[in-house]
């Protein structure tokens, strides 16, 4: 068997291969006998038919299924003589039987798995902050406990920062109502009829929103001209100014409960205090920060590995997870009122980053997958049937049926791949040479959503 393997860029081969003649034939007269036996032809007994009648009745169907394993049989031999590891079979070409000799020849187009050279993984350099919780960190943490539950009372007076202001408004675009001037504009800066905003020094709503709102009273009307940024989320709008008529219809004064023993007695029961309530956000606090730091740890070994190595992956790989970021991208922007054709608009940018991000996930995994063949990690049926368990119950589905399911989709698979990246991942990060360094303090946002 003649075999020429051409490599191309991003991890494609196309794989030139020639059956000899005398294997065709070979394997011709065994097809051809097989269906001899097993085939019924009127005049003659089952078995006993003559193999030009055969041909004859069946001609066709032989050369079918004789092109079909010329074929696997050629490619499981390219694939062992040529040691390449391939992903997927992307396309068979070239198909032709030669008059000449009666050999039989294609070309297969393939993805393979990158070829890619390890540096050294164990021990790799880490800086990790030390995990420390202060009495700061649990008044902090308890802070927002108690903005969790915070009321608020109609007040007479103007509105400060921490207040929060109910109103509405009517946009409008150069004199114009926005709906008129500008429909495809989102529905929020059109026309709120009543809606509750919470002032706060940071501007998390439209630039320059919650300081114009600084001052008003209940019943009083304001216009704020608001500048919108260039990068503002809906193109058309970038760089333009607005105007809100705002009819403020009340305001509101935040109200944060004590810790007292009634509060504590709502977050913890009878039998909580206040000792073991910040004993409890302690903990807290200490599993969050370990989780992070284990998040932490995971990026710094992988981003070690990524100065050190470079391959090209194969690119219907990329192309696959990035059309899946893709829609995530998409499905969460509109779940937040972005519009399906000021989607349209962002496309390229959409999947411009999603192709990026996904370029780093599938050399990330490749990376992983090598380092788990290189170190004989597996997956324990204990693990998969933990991990399956977990999903079953997320799903609220029973066991049986999900894990039947499973199978039956690919999901299991699936699964067992991700669970060998993950163990693959913590062998990076258990042999990984921790250097600890001062804490870092959170940086957390400690007020409540600023738009009811």
């Amino acid at each position: 068997m003649n075999i020429n393997v051409e490599h191309q860029p991003n991890c494609r081969a196309v794989a030139h291969i020639r059956v000899p003649g005398e294997e065709v034939t070979k394997q011709r007269k065994a097809i051809t006998g097989y269906f001899a036996q097993q085939v019924n032809i009127p005049g003659f007994r089952p078995g006993k038919a003559p193999t030009a009648a055969v041909i004859k009745r069946f001609g066709a169907d032989i050369e079918a299924e004789l092109e079909k394993q010329l074929i696997n049989d050629g490619l499981r031999t390219a694939v062992r003589n040529e040691g390449l590891e391939v992903i997927n079979v992307l396309g068979i070409n070239d198909k032709m039987v030669h008059d000449t000799d009666g050999s039989f020849s294609f070309s297969a187009e393939m993805s393979l798995a990158p070829k890619i050279e390890l540096p050294e993984y164990k021990g790799i350099p880490v800086k990790l902050a030390r995990i420390e919780v202060t009495e700061a960190d649990i008044d902090h943490d308890l802070l927002h406990l108690r903005e969790r539950y915070a009321s608020f009372q109609d007040v007479e007076r103007e509105a400060v920062n921490g207040d929060a202001v109910v109103l509405g408004f009517t946009g409008s675009l150069e004199g114009k109502p926005l709906a008129e001037a500008m429909p495809e504009a989102p529905d929020h800066l059109k026309e709120i009829q009543e809606n509750w905003f919470l002032l706060d020094a940071e501007e998390d709503f439209l630039p320059g929103f919650y300081a114009g709102l600084v001052g008003i009273k209940k019943d009083e009307q304001r216009t704020l001209d608001i500048a919108l940024p260039e990068d503002f989320a809906f193109e058309a709008l970038r760089g333009k100014t607005i105007s809100l008529a705002i009819n403020c219809k009340g305001i509101k004064e935040k109200l944060m409960p004590e810790v007292d023993a009634e509060f504590i007695k709502k977050l913890g029961g009878e039998d909580m205090t206040e000792e073991t309530l910040r004993g409890e956000i302690k903990e807290a606090i200490r599993r969050r920060r370990e989780q992070a730091r284990e998040a932490e740890k995971g990026n710094q070994v992988i981003g070690h590995i990524f100065e050190k190595v470079e391959f090209e992956v194969p690119q219907e790989i990329v192309n696959r997870e990035a059309q899946r970021r893709t829609n995530d991208i998409a499905m969460r922007a509109m779940q937040q009122g972005i519009s399906q054709e000021e989607l349209v608009k962002q496309q390229e940018e959409i999947l411009s980053s999603a192709t990026k991000q996904a370029h780093q996930s599938v050399k990330v995994s490749f990376i992983l997958e090598q380092i788990a063949k290189k170190e004989g990690l597996t997956v324990t049926e204990q693990q998969m049937t933990y991990a399956l368990a977990n999903m079953a119950a997320r799903q609220k589905k029973p066991v049986k049926k999900f894990m039947a399911e499973a199978q039956k989709n690919g999901l299991i698979e699936r699964m067992r791949d991700d669970l060998l990246l993950e163990s693959a991942m913590q062998f990076l990060k258990d042999n990984a040479q921790v250097e600890e360094t001062e804490p870092v303090p959170e940086h957390c946002d400690t007020h409540s959503p600023k738009e009811a």
